[in-house]
């Protein structure tokens, strides 16, 4: 039995990788457990067991859990032997690794850091938050979301996530510049379905310009990758879509030029 404990909404990218994973790899025999933040339900006991991070997504295998996001992508991969997500290559597949290990640490927080300080500062009840924050294991986390919630576009966290991006978009330039349709060649592996929660959340806050304004190769890449049934398919979680009309795109083009200049006055400093 294949249960995932999983956030249903469109900017939880960790669960959504997951989502996107079972999609591209066909397989539907799983029971979605929905877990709901506002109502705490990473914080309580029978949760807390499963993954003591209290974070979400948990895959739970014939009563086994899987945790972390990048690692679940890769074990429903090796669910079932196609359509495989990672090249037969062993190099290519030490390549692969590298990509997602930079979705972890640099495309994740940067997200993370981009929405809150967009979206989640706009409407969030700080006193609930703060209520939170006593309750969350993960020190690192916390002290983001402190930083961005207090300090706005002027917290360092939002710097390293516009900065994170702009040298992840400019690698994919680089990669893509070959032509080739996906990041390691002819064909989608977990690198989109590790990357593609993640950049979906910086087009719902319309800032994808800021990085793809010039690299023609990666908004190909990405208008490609987006219009897949399993990314199209988290425009229809309630409350989230990617019209310019939603709560996430007019909280982002409040801030867009903000965020443009900041990156752009960073990057002319090093030059």
């Amino acid at each position: 039995m294949l249960e995932l404990y999983y956030l249903k909404e469109a900017d939880s990218v960790c669960s959504n990788r997951a989502v996107i994973t079972l999609a591209e790899k066909e397989i539907d025999d799983w029971t979605p457990r929905y877990i709901k933040l506002l109502n705490e339900d990473h914080f309580q006991g029978d949760y807390l067991k499963m993954n003591p991070k209290a974070v979400v997504p948990t895959l739970v295998h014939d009563g086994n859990p899987i945790r972390e996001s990048s690692i679940i992508c890769d074990y429903i991969d090796e669910l079932k032997p196609d359509p495989a997500l990672k090249p037969k290559d062993l190099l290519q597949r030490a390549y692969m690794r590298e990509w997602i290990k930079d979705s972890d640490e640099i495309g994740f927080p940067g997200v993370a850091a981009l929405n809150f300080v967009t979206r989640f500062r706009s409407v969030i009840d700080v006193k609930k938050l703060e209520s939170r924050w006593k309750k969350q294991p993960d020190l690192e986390k916390t002290l983001r979301q402190q930083s961005v919630i207090r300090e706005g576009m002027d917290s360092e966290w939002v710097l390293r996530g516009l900065v994170g991006w702009d040298r992840i978009f400019k690698k994919m330039e680089d990669t893509l510049a070959d032509d080739r349709p996906w990041i390691m060649g002819d064909n989608l592996t977990l690198v989109e379905t590790c990357y593609a929660p993640l950049v979906k959340v910086l087009d719902m806050i319309k800032w994808l310009d800021i990085w793809l304004d010039g690299r023609p190769h990666v908004a190909q890449w990405w208008d490609n990758l987006g219009q897949r049934p399993s990314v199209l398919g988290l425009d229809e979680y309630d409350g989230h879509t990617a019209d310019v009309n939603s709560d996430h795109a007019k909280a982002g083009m409040a801030l867009v030029e903000d965020a443009r200049e900041r990156l752009q006055s960073y990057n002319a400093d090093r030059a």
